[in-house]
């Protein structure tokens, strides 16, 4: 548990530090422009969203669900970072306790094509892990991009997966890691003024299990900077623990304020 606890700190801590490192970076890098020329100067734009469910009568549920994500630009790179929370309690008893953190670097070698890399760690407390997590760097491709209507970006890496279980396995091990392939999607369609359709999908190949994520969400803007989020998250592992599902779903509704 201590050392559980040592390594989500350590990563937080990392993710958190990146808008700061970056800004170091920024107003450390030597100005090279002319009387001519306008500074060059990152682009930052993010989401700050959030859910909360309350029932009462026959059982008391209470959920939260809550995300975090900014991006920033930068010619040629591209640095995003994702953190999300979820938390359910039904009878007064934690029934979902979920955290994540991703952090994506891409950078930029023609105008479709990009190296991609991605770090994701997931501490999920009810699916028999202490903690999954993956590293993959590989080649990205912009299939697709038109400002009107959205964009498509494929990707494909080899990488490196290391979970941790709650309990040792068959083989008296609790450490399961290995090489992956990673290939994943980004879809944006934009449907109109104020709504558009998102899904990212990725699967992770590895020797000790095939991982498919898919997370679809509709968003429709309610005024200015707000708007309403309806998102279906599908986790599927072909190989899990004992007395745990190989399926995981969620629907959630959340508001989102972009910035």
């Amino acid at each position: 548990m201590m050392k559980k606890t040592l390594l989500s700190s350590s990563l937080l801590g990392s993710v958190l530090l990146l808008p700061t490192v970056t800004f170091a970076e920024e107003t450390a890098a030597p100005s090279t422009t002319t009387a001519d020329q306008a500074p060059i100067t990152a682009n930052w734009s993010g989401d700050a969203e959030l859910g909360f469910i309350q029932t009462s009568g026959n059982s008391d549920t209470q959920s939260l669900n809550g995300k975090f994500s900014l991006v920033r630009e930068l010619e040629p790179s591209t640095t995003s970072l994702s953190l999300e929370a979820l938390t359910s309690e039904e009878d007064g008893d934690t029934s979902k306790e979920r955290y994540k953190a991703e952090v994506k670097y891409d950078y930029s070698i023609s105008k479709r094509s990009y190296v991609a890399s991605v770090l994701d760690y997931e501490d999920d407390r009810f699916n028999g892990y202490e903690y999954q997590s993956t590293l993959a760097i590989g080649y990205g491709y912009h299939a697709w991009k038109d400002e009107n209507l959205g964009k498509l970006d494929l990707e494909l890496a080899p990488g490196h997966r290391r979970n941790v279980l709650e309990e040792k396995n068959e083989d008296g091990d609790k450490v399961e890691e290995g090489t992956v392939a990673r290939a994943s999607l980004n879809l944006l369609l934009k449907l109109g003024d104020g709504a558009k359709f998102t899904e990212k999908f990725s699967v992770e190949a590895g020797d000790s299990s095939t991982i498919y994520k898919s997370d679809m969400a509709l968003h429709s803007t309610l005024v200015g900077k707000l708007a309403m989020k309806v998102n279906y998250q599908v986790t599927h592992s072909t190989d899990v623990p004992d007395g745990i599902d190989n399926t995981d779903s969620l629907v959630g509704v959340t508001l989102v304020y972009s910035f």
